[in-house]
């Protein structure tokens, strides 16, 4: 049987335009039309051609998407798929009437507990031995989140400490009960390749490469395009349908290009030799290096034995997840702010008390 390729996508913020920030925004969203609803640009040509390279691969292809908004505007989201011609096969939504008539108003916004619990549940129904790449952003908690659940499915954390991690992230107990059980139960083996994020905030490098080199970040897609076609994920033809896609002229793609490169996560410009001789016969990017010639005909070799240009990441020892609370966690946000906070106010009272001394 050909082995199984799950491509697990956040829905607000990674493939949809969401304006969580305001709350014309928020009021906005339950009653939006499928073509009121705006995909970031790239998305949808890469979606399609993700499953195209996987299927010429002769891989079999899953594709989930995970949504915070509730069930209730279910039918617009899935116009919306539908009129991009994205085929899926699962959707889930988060519940968030549950919360509102339980009055759980800060879980309105808490995402760690809920995509945890929705992405473990479906594991529970996914065939065994497949691999996995999410998809997210790091607005809220997905680089956590989903880095917490590859080493979940991996075995790589215990229950014990997973449930320490959740308690101290203020999970809710229903979310916690759910993840603990299915712990508990037992998962059927997988492996998350790879972890792919889309910058929404301006994060640091090294707040996102704390994660490992399984993570994976970008500013658009045609950046995102590049690294999964380093590795092999992506064909050639791919990249160039996402960079038509992406909504940027030549200079901003050579641009992006070069700070794909530049970023050494791992990945040299002779990795991406096929896409870009490809984007350049194409009239898509300007002229960039080439790299080193002996580095360009091992990438050569490599794909002509079905290898991959750039060799696989790997996972490494599991994140100091207990030390990223504070900066990936609404309560470690909220905590860090408040002794922020207190510790301003003991300095500045420490302050005026020596302007007040006798001198």
């Amino acid at each position: 049987m050909k082995k199984l390729t799950v491509f697990r996508w956040d829905l607000d913020k990674t493939y949809l335009v969401s304006d969580f920030e305001s709350l014309r925004g928020l009021l906005r969203i339950p009653f939006e039309r499928a073509e009121d609803k705006r995909a970031v640009p790239g998305v949808i040509a890469l979606v399609k051609a993700l499953r195209r390279s996987a299927e010429r691969r002769e891989r079999r292809v899953s594709v989930c998407f995970m949504s915070a908004s509730p069930p209730q505007i279910g039918q617009a989201i899935r116009g919306k798929l539908h009129m991009d011609g994205i085929e899926y096969d699962e959707i889930r939504f988060k519940d968030q009437m549950r919360h509102l008539v339980r009055g759980r108003f800060d879980m309105l916004r808490e995402q760690i507990g809920y995509k945890l619990s929705e992405l473990l549940r479906s594991a529970q129904v996914t065939e065994g031995g497949a691999d996995e790449l999410l998809f997210g952003d790091d607005w809220e908690s997905d680089p956590f989140i989903y880095s917490l659940y590859a080493d979940v499915v991996a075995g790589r954390i215990d229950r014990d400490r997973l449930q320490a991690l959740l308690e101290q992230a203020g999970i809710d107990d229903d979310y916690l009960e759910s993840i603990l059980d299915a712990v508990t139960r037992g998962l059927r083996p997988r492996r998350v390749r790879l972890i792919c994020i889309l910058r929404a905030r301006p994060r640091s490098d090294q707040e996102l490469a704390a994660f490992g080199r399984r993570l994976l970040w970008f500013d658009n897609y045609f950046e995102s395009a590049l690294l999964l076609h380093a590795m092999g994920d992506l064909d050639a033809d791919g990249v160039i349908s996402v960079a038509r896609d992406c909504e940027l002229d030549p200079v901003g793609l050579t641009r992006s290009f070069e700070a794909t490169v530049r970023r050494d996560r791992g990945l040299r410009r002779e990795h991406l030799e096929l896409a870009r001789t490809a984007l350049c016969r194409a009239g898509l990017i300007s002229p960039v290096s080439s790299g080193r010639l002996l580095g360009r005909a091992a990438v050569r070799l490599r794909v002509a034995l079905g290898r991959p240009p750039a060799a696989a990441a790997e996972a490494g020892s599991p994140p100091a997840y207990e030390a990223l609370l504070a900066s990936w966690t609404r309560r470690g946000r909220k905590e860090a702010a408040a002794e922020l906070r207190d510790a301003r106010e003991r300095s500045a009272k420490e302050d005026a008390s020596r302007v007040t001394e006798p001198s």
